[in-house]
């Protein structure tokens, strides 16, 4: 049977109508049948514009604001738990620039960071969307570039000022540290510290680390329910 549309004027519509093999079922049917290819190009176009929205949604959230992450290990515990969900943040440390007490995530290039096998650690800490070739670790900042930072019976120092603590795990006398101390912190760079002393691998064993190797701060966390809320 031929389409609708390929009738040019009345008079061969009526000619059409009045064969036999025309009926009003036919006719709905082939209308029903235009309607729903018409709607399914109009439900895949949507679909289309959706995810490519989502897709540049995701590209830029990530890429200048922050993105989901997920700790593994136990080197930041009690303040972080294998488990935890929490938000990194790009935009803060753009704006704020690194400060004392921020928990922080640094991204290393193994081949680039020779000092890494230093650390004999696991990598504490994975985004849920990895960057290719690169590991991911969750310190916390104990000082900042100038500052002379020191350790003695397992109490930190800064400028000869004892550091208050109360996030600590454990209090641990004496811990491995292969650095001399006193230490200053270079320009440039940050000492960081694991808050479980025991089993974190540090700036207590490969010194400062530079502030561009910093990728953004801990500001939330989501998971688990029981301690969602911000890490400030």
């Amino acid at each position: 049977m031929r389409n609708l549309n390929e009738y040019d004027n009345q008079k061969e519509f009526e000619e059409f109508i009045q064969n036999d093999d025309f009926t009003l079922e036919s006719m709905y049917h082939e209308i029903d049948e235009k309607k729903k290819k018409k709607h399914n190009s109009k439900e895949l176009l949507l679909w289309i514009r959706s995810f490519i929205f989502v897709i540049i949604f995701v590209t830029i959230f990530r890429g200048f604001i922050g993105e989901p992450v997920k700790v593994y290990g136990p080197s930041m515990e009690n303040t972080l738990k294998t488990g935890d969900i929490l938000i990194m943040s790009k935009i803060t440390l753009n704006i704020e620039g690194v400060k004392k007490n921020d928990i922080i995530i640094i991204e290393i290039e193994p081949v680039q960071f020779k000092w890494l096998t230093f650390l004999n650690d696991i990598v504490w800490f994975r985004r849920l969307f990895p960057t290719a070739n690169r590991e991911d670790y969750i310190k916390r900042v104990i000082a900042l570039e100038g500052e002379e930072i020191n350790l003695i019976n397992g109490i930190v120092y800064i400028d000869g000022r004892k550091l208050d603590e109360p996030y600590l795990k454990d209090y641990y006398a004496t811990f491995e540290r292969l650095i001399d101390m006193p230490y200053v912190v270079p320009d440039g760079h940050v000492f960081v510290l694991g808050d479980n002393r025991l089993v974190s691998r540090d700036s207590r064993s490969i010194g400062a680390i530079p502030v561009e190797s910093i990728i953004g701060k801990v500001v939330f966390r989501t998971w688990p329910l029981t301690k969602i809320g911000s890490l400030n």
